[in-house]
């Protein structure tokens, strides 16, 4: 019997909201429809007044790394609306973690790694990298167990951070890198941070995903998703791509939640 969710994932800049129809937790759910919106902006309640009708809605399930938008969020939450789920307990999140401090470990970097176990066609060992805000490049074993990654700065928070970080440096435009390409050799202060900015992000997550896989057996699936998706596409050809890894790990997670759970035994990952 298939079952409709709705999942919002929470993050440092902006709010993903998903709509998804589950028909077995070994199958990739159906995306229905989605949504993508800045923190600074406002929820469209209205628009998702017709999402939150919908006849099969088993679960509306709210996490992510955002947890004072989380709370604004519950806050403002229509009254006549079904109420959210919250997944706030590591334990909500089924894939066995093997690292140093598994509770310490980020909720959107497990839901990508719940998500990129349904791709698979045969046991392998994967990489995954979600690149935004921040730039994660994580590892999982071929049995499925999350293994831990490497952290690292996104385009965007080198942008702000040359920016706020000197007096005279500009403020330059990430949003350009989806159009064009810079040019290696900047003529100006522009773009010598453009060039620095994309080829070096491109540069650390290729020298990162080649230091991973050498400490993995076999060869690894590599997995790309996040908001830099586009601009790293190109130079990944044989990764599978997905900007919604994380919501399918939310919804995976979110369908198996017990009535029962106590969402608030633990804070908020």
């Amino acid at each position: 019997m298939s079952q409709t969710l709705i999942v919002f994932d929470v993050g440092h800049t902006r709010t993903k909201i998903g709509m998804f129809q589950l028909q077995g937790n070994d199958q990739l759910p159906e995306c229905l429809m989605t949504l993508s919106i800045f923190n600074t902006k406002a929820i469209p309640w209205s628009d998702l007044a017709e999402w939150f009708a919908s006849p099969d809605l088993s679960v509306i399930a709210l996490t992510g790394s955002n947890r004072k938008m989380i709370e604004q969020l519950e806050k403002q939450w229509p009254q006549d609306a079904p109420r959210p789920r919250l997944l706030t307990s590591k334990s909500q999140i089924p894939i066995e973690v093997n690292v140093d401090a598994p509770e310490k470990v980020g909720a959107d970097r497990l839901f990508n790694a719940v998500a990129a176990r349904l791709f698979q066609e045969r046991p392998t060992s994967k990489i995954i990298i979600d690149s935004g805000t921040a730039a994660t490049v994580d590892a999982v074993s071929e049995d499925g167990t999350f293994l831990g990654g490497a952290i690292l700065p996104g385009i965007l928070m080198g942008v702000k951070a040359l920016h706020e970080l000197t007096t005279t440096l500009p403020l330059v435009d990430a949003r350009q890198f989806l159009k064009k390409t810079p040019t290696a050799i900047g003529r100006n202060t522009e773009d010598a941070m453009s060039s620095g900015l994309f080829w070096g992000h491109l540069g650390a997550i290729r020298e990162v995903v080649s230091r991973v896989q050498s400490e993995l057996t076999g060869e690894p699936q590599l997995f790309l998703t996040g908001g830099a998706l586009p601009i790293l596409e190109p130079y990944f050809p044989e990764a599978i791509c997905h900007p919604d890894l994380s919501l399918i790990g939310i919804v995976i997670s979110a369908s198996q939640l017990s009535p029962s759970h106590d969402e608030s035994s633990e804070s908020t990952p």
